[in-house]
C-alpha cells in the first residue's frame, strides 16, 4: 500500500512550489510519487472545442485520451457526489508515495505549510493528523518545525517518517542539531532545531544556509569574526567540517565588565 502524506495550508502559503521541489528531490532519489490535488469546482483539464471536450458536452460520463506519451481519463460526475479521498486513492496506480494537496480536513498525516508574512491563521492546532509545521518562522509547541525554504529537509522528513526506500546514488547528507544562545536566541526567536546539510559541509556552509532565510537571520549571523561557535561543546572555527548528528552552538561574544 502506498504511503500518503498531505500538504495543507491556506492559498498563497507556497504549498504548490514546495510540493514541486519535494517531488523533484524524491524522484531523483528513486521514489515513485503520485499526487492528488483538490481544485476549484470549475476546473477543467480539457480545451473547449477539442474532440474530447465535444464528446463530454454531448453527455459522455468518461472520456479517455491516450497517446504514446501519456493518457488521461476525464470523469463527469453528472450530479453524483464528489468522491472521497479514499475513493480517489483507489483509482491511482501503485506507487511509493501519494502526495495530497488540499483535503486538509481528511484523516491523513499532514504537513501544515504556513508563512508569517501571509497573515493567515494557523490551521487547527488540535488536529492530531498534522505531524509537522513547514514554515518561515519557528513556532513554539510540540510539532517539529521544518524550514519552508529547505525542501531537501522536508523530503528527508517524509523519507524518514514513512521509511521509504531511496537510491544509494542520491547525494549524501547529514543532520546537525543547532542551538542558539543569548542575544541570538532572542533575535531569532528559536532555541534549537535540526538542519539538513550536504555531506562534508562546514560550519561556514551551515551559517550561509541559515543566513539565506531572510534579513533577521542574515543580520544575526553576519559577522563571523565575532560570532562564537562550538561543535559538541568545543570551540571551533568556521572551517570546521561537520558530521552527522553533531551539535552546533552559536552564541555572541560576552560583553561588559
Amino acid at each position: 500500500m502506498s504511503a500518503v502524506i498531505g500538504f495543507a495550508g491556506y492559498s498563497g502559503s507556497g504549498k504548490t512550489t514546495l510540493i514541486e521541489q519535494v517531488i523533484a528531490l524524491l524522484v531523483s532519489w528513486g521514489v515513485k510519487v503520485s499526487l492528488i490535488k483538490h481544485a476549484h469546482h470549475h476546473f477543467d483539464v480539457d480545451v473547449p472545442g477539442k474532440d474530447s471536450w465535444r464528446h463530454r458536452q454531448a453527455g459522455a460520463t468518461e472520456v479517455m485520451v491516450a497517446s504514446d506519451q501519456r493518457w488521461a481519463l476525464m470523469h463527469e460526475l453528472r450530479g453524483a457526489p464528489e468522491p472521497s479521498l479514499d475513493a480517489l486513492l483507489e483509482r491511482l496506480s501503485p506507487c511509493d508515495l501519494v502526495i495530497v494537496e488540499g483535503f486538509k480536513k481528511d484523516t491523513i498525516p499532514k504537513l501544515e505549510v504556513w508563512r508569517r508574512e501571509q497573515g493567515s491563521p494557523r490551521l487547527n492546532a488540535d488536529d492530531p493528523w498534522i505531524i509537522a509545521l513547514v514554515t518561515d518562522e519557528q513556532q513554539p509547541g510540540l510539532l517539529p518545525c521544518l524550514d519552508i525554504n529547505d525542501p531537501e529537509a522536508v523530503a528527508h522528513f517524509i523519507v524518514r517518517r514513512f521509511d521509504l526506500a531511496v537510491s544509494q546514488h542520491r547525494r549524501a547528507s547529514l543532520a546537525v542539531k543547532v542551538r542558539y544562545f543569548a542575544r541570538l536566541r532572542e533575535a531569532l526567536e528559536c532555541d534549537s532545531e535540526t538542519v539538513q546539510l550536504d555531506s562534508a559541509a562546514t560550519v561556514s556552509d551551515l551559517a550561509i544556509k541559515l543566513r539565506a532565510r531572510g534579513n533577521t537571520w542574515a543580520e544575526a549571523l553576519s559577522d563571523q569574526r565575532t560570532l562564537k561557535v562550538a561543535v559538541n561543546q568545543e570551540l571551533v572555527t568556521f572551517d570546521t567540517v561537520l558530521h552527522n548528528e553533531d551539535e552546533v552552538a552559536f552564541f555572541p561574544p560576552v560583553t561588559g565588565g
